[in-house]
């Protein structure tokens, strides 16, 4: 347990764990597309090749936006967090990004200002939204930017490195992992967790869940949780409320309502090492924009660039699997719960998500999540 500070382990009376979960409002993160209508009608010439969209480990790793920015856009160096931000959060690739934000600030000198801010994130979930509907599509990079500038009347400027495809693994479905994530926050800690959903916040591919240590409003203390690295990898740090780490083997975490952050960017992490606190005031919880109903941790889960959809067939996080319900934020646990190693199911925001996960010297649990099987779990551990 870290002398930090952590909450009581789950010994709490489950009638009292069920009126704390009825009683108080789920904790939600939204990224909401507010603008005008976007429409998805573009059949031209490719603009953009998809895979020039696609933002994966490897290019957070050997991308610089602010570069990008000095070359292609300087008077929109303020916005650098926010872009590098929204880019992460929606696997939307920074340079994309950047040429049609310079269609709205062609001269301007952006200043970073709260407004700046969130035009940044809603034209980055314009973007992603409209990807993710045309998903497979061969025009699903052209349609998305195509709809965008029309609904908000850019003028976009693509050149034919755009057109060109990169070279990239191969876009779909992530390789099952089980017993490798452990859950984002200390070991010994115990948290609550709410319902998967989409990092738009109503993604068809939900890839993100939200956690909290115990239930708090804006501005109490929130210094005694610390949000801890999933697995080991090196930590890109976009702005002082949101970090991504790049894990092998293509898989990329990121974390968001952020404070207090530890890490430095590019700095090598292992598994359950301290990232930050999660935010207690709403300006620094949203600091690049979007929202949130109250003081929690925003995490998601990426391969390649792609969105994982978060369920006990394709992924655990060691100490438990998550039974993803019907709807976004489902919160209904006759639909989606948590199926835990050591309590057995437990109910969204009930406060019993113990992170029992071995320390990172020790050998991982086996289990059978992807047959549905937690009875058959056991340590090999020696």
């Amino acid at each position: 347990m870290s002398e930090r500070g952590s909450v009581a382990m789950y010994g709490r009376p489950v009638l009292c764990s069920v009126f704390l979960a009825l009683a108080l409002p789920a904790l939600a993160s939204q990224s909401t597309y507010t603008g005008p209508t976007l429409v998805a009608d573009y059949s031209g010439p490719v603009l953009v090749d998809n895979s020039q969209m696609r933002y994966t480990g490897r290019d957070m790793l050997s991308f610089s936006t602010a570069d990008e920015l000095w070359r292609q856009a300087p008077n929109l160096m303020a916005l650098r967090p926010a872009i590098d931000t929204w880019s992460a959060m929606h696997a939307i690739h920074p340079r994309v990004l950047i040429q049609v934000l310079k269609g709205y600030w062609p001269d301007h000198e952006a200043v970073g200002s709260r407004r700046e801010i969130e035009f940044v994130h809603q034209i980055a979930t314009g973007l992603a939204l409209i990807w993710l509907q045309h998903e497979g599509d061969g025009l699903a990079a052209s349609k998305a930017v195509h709809a965008v500038a029309n609904a908000y009347g850019l003028s976009l400027s693509f050149d034919d490195g755009f057109v060109a495809a990169r070279e990239l693994p191969p876009s779909g479905a992530a390789p099952a992992v089980f017993g490798w994530f452990q859950p984002p926050w200390e070991i010994g800690d115990t948290w609550a967790g709410g319902g998967v959903h989409g990092d738009t916040g109503a993604g068809i591919i939900r890839n993100a869940l939200d956690y909290w240590g115990e239930y708090r409003v804006w501005d109490e203390d929130t210094s005694q949780w610390w949000v801890a690295a999933m697995q080991a990898g090196t930590a890109r740090v976009w702005s002082i409320c949101s970090v991504s780490i790049i894990h092998d083997d293509g898989w990329t975490t990121t974390y968001y309502h952020l404070e207090n952050i530890q890490l430095g960017d590019f700095q090598l992490v292992e598994r359950n090492e301290i990232v930050s606190n999660y935010a207690n005031d709403l300006a620094t919880a949203t600091c690049q924009g979007g929202s949130s109903t109250g003081p929690h941790l925003h995490q998601a889960v990426y391969h390649d660039g792609d969105r994982v959809e978060i369920n006990e067939t394709n992924l655990d996080f060691t100490a438990y699997s998550h039974h993803p319900g019907v709807v976004q934020y489902d919160f209904d646990c006759d639909n989606s719960w948590y199926n835990h190693y050591t309590v057995g199911r437990v109910c969204p925001a009930f406060d019993q998500l113990l992170n029992d996960a071995p320390l990172p010297d020790d050998e991982i649990f086996s289990d059978d999540f992807e047959l549905g099987n937690t009875d058959s779990w056991s340590s090999v551990r020696p």
